[in-house]
């Protein structure tokens, strides 16, 4: 009996034994056949841009130019325009404002402008400053267009100095050496603006008249009143003396035969004035003879400076 034992248990262990070297045999054949295959080896190429931005080039001083101008020539360049008011104030520059300042960095510019016409500060933020009117009175009118075309504002308008002469702009403009600027408006040392409206009075030739708005002709004035007749000269008619107010009135009022028929004062019709009439400032207390040959006198009264009977 025990000897069966230890065959079984050889036998067993036999059996063992050999299944074991099956598995071992079978794993080593499956782990040779799954061997994993070399993979080649990859170059990979990368390529890399740098950006490089070239340098602005150099931009001219542009103070002085229209800030439109001033951009194009800066852009051009390569550089970035940044454009500020140089007076004190929120106006937004436009193109056609003028360059007073500039600032330029690396790659940008800086322009600080004033309005059309305005002249620049003295630093930037300060007040707008405008132009003066010059003095032009005195001069030929194309001399006085001359002198004016440097401070803005619109373009001079002619007018005749005097009331009763008549002149067009064309005809001065065209002859401008042959007309004398005697009065202008405004006057000078104003502020000239782009909407500065100049008016210049003006005569042919190089007298002026001592006013603006006369007459060259005073007899062309409404206002004009002739200056008196001469008095006639004193005459004897045998015992009585007549003529020149001198004589004596007569019961109708008149001077006595002595009236030679004119009127010493006339009104500015022409024509003799009578009494209840308004007399001029410069005949109070003077006296004429009326259309009938009486006396009058200019008189003021309650109801004004009146012609009155003597």
């Amino acid at each position: 009996m025990i000897k069966r034992a230890r065959i079984r248990r050889f036998a067993g262990r036999m059996a063992v034994g050999a299944a074991g070297m099956l598995l071992l045999t079978s794993c080593s054949t499956a782990g040779a056949e799954q061997a994993p295959t070399p993979r080649p080896t990859v170059t990979e190429t990368v390529t890399v841009t740098e950006t490089v931005t070239a340098a602005p080039k150099s931009v001219d001083p542009q103070i002085g130019r229209s800030l439109e101008k001033a951009t194009r020539a800066a852009e051009a360049a390569g550089y970035e325009v940044t454009a500020e008011n140089a007076n004190k104030g929120n106006g937004t520059p436009a193109d056609d404002w003028q360059v007073c300042f500039e600032e330029i960095g690396y790659g940008s510019v800086t322009y600080g402008a004033v309005r059309p016409g305005a002249l620049c500060p003295k630093k930037p933020g300060d007040e707008v400053l405008w132009p003066e009117l010059p003095e032009v009175t005195g001069v030929t009118y194309t001399a006085a267009v001359e002198q004016l075309s440097g401070v803005g504002g619109k373009k001079p308008k002619p007018e005749s100095a005097y009331l009763d002469v008549s002149l067009t702009a064309a005809e001065v403009r065209e002859n401008g050496d042959d007309y004398t600027v005697c009065f202008q408006a405004p006057a000078a040392g104003k502020d000239v603006r782009p909407d500065t409206s100049v008016t210049l009075s003006v005569v042919e030739g190089t007298t002026c008249p001592a006013g603006n708005g006369g007459y060259l002709d005073e007899k062309n004035d409404p206002s004009y009143t002739p200056p008196p007749p001469p008095k006639p000269e004193n005459t004897t008619t045998g015992g009585g003396t007549t003529g020149g107010g001198g004589g004596s009135t007569g019961s109708d009022g008149s001077d006595g035969g002595g009236w030679n028929g004119q009127c010493e004062l006339m009104s500015p019709a022409g024509n003799c004035y009578k009494a209840g009439q308004f007399c001029a400032n410069a005949h109070v207390g003077m006296s004429t003879h009326d259309a009938n040959g009486r006396m009058i006198h200019c008189e003021i009264r309650d109801d004004g400076q009146r012609w009155k009977h003597s």
